[in-house]
């Protein structure tokens, strides 16, 4: 692993971000300190519904501006894949291959969200693609960053599924976890220190605490709040999960961006007021 990931994982459902606001996105993150983003919003078919089918040419050479765009503000641009309940390796690789071609080297498998027992050998089926991906990725990228979404990816609860998980990933590849809840009001080292446990290896956070597409229309206009400065330390990183709203996301993405790089000094109430000319 180069660092720890802190940014962006569009990961909502509904209206997703445009072409043109995630090139202001990755020059946001940069100029505040961030270094990731993950692109997986669930209104793309192609990343989720019918994930098999190839992006069309116009969307490739899309993604291969953004990956550009990226490296040039050391940004870790990371494509995002949701192959449902029936996962097929071959077309995920396939698919994964195509993307190395326009220059991504970052890749995350997402799980969430789908209607699977959870089960060992839901488990064992999911294992196989990421495990195999992974081994893929090292064959063609020196250095490649691979991150997972279980499909049970909140809470504390000891499931065959999520016990298979734990002992059978590739120990190279991050696991996304959300807190006690899919939106978890506070995150604890305490919290922190039980998960790792549990998936033996440090969390990578997926912070949904800014999402809003489960109450279409609500604005959120709070500073990032409520996580333990001590879990900075403890995690593989955080990833936040904004608005569907960009730019009114953009001041809550800043505020996060204080905690992450000075946790210990943190004050809410001072990093919402620097936004002033963010929320203008």
């Amino acid at each position: 692993m180069r660092n720890k990931f802190f940014g962006v994982v569009e990961g909502f459902y509904r209206k997703p971000y445009t072409f043109k606001q995630r090139l202001d996105l990755i020059t946001f993150l940069s100029d505040i300190g961030l270094n990731t983003y993950v692109y997986g919003p669930k209104a793309d078919s192609y990343h989720r519904k019918e994930w098999q089918k190839p992006y069309p040419a116009r969307k490739l050479k899309e993604f291969k501006k953004l990956c550009e765009l990226s490296k040039k503000h050391s940004i870790q641009f990371n494509f995002a894949l949701s192959p449902m309940s029936k996962p097929d390796t071959a077309k995920i690789i396939k698919k994964i291959g195509t993307m190395i071609n326009i220059g991504i080297t970052d890749f995350s498998l997402f799980y969430d969200d789908i209607k699977v027992p959870v089960t060992k050998e839901t488990a064992q089926t999911q294992l196989e693609t990421i495990n195999r991906l992974y081994e893929f990725l090292i064959s063609k990228i020196a250095e490649p960053n691979l991150f997972f979404c279980p499909t049970q990816y909140r809470g504390f609860k000891k499931t065959d599924y999520i016990i298979e998980i734990s002992e059978n990933l590739n120990k190279h590849i991050q696991i996304f976890w959300t807190g006690k809840r899919v939106v978890s009001k506070r995150l604890t080292e305490k919290d922190t220190d039980k998960i790792t446990k549990i998936i033996k290896r440090p969390p990578l956070i997926w912070d949904n605490l800014f999402a809003n597409d489960y109450i279409p229309g609500k604005i959120w206009k709070f500073p990032y709040r409520y996580r333990d400065p001590n879990i900075i330390k403890k995690v593989s990183g955080i990833l936040i999960n904004p608005m569907n709203q960009y730019e009114k996301s953009k001041p809550l993405i800043y505020t996060a961006a204080k905690f992450f790089k000075e946790p210990y000094k943190y004050v809410p109430r001072k990093a919402w007021q620097e936004t002033l000319s963010l929320r203008e």
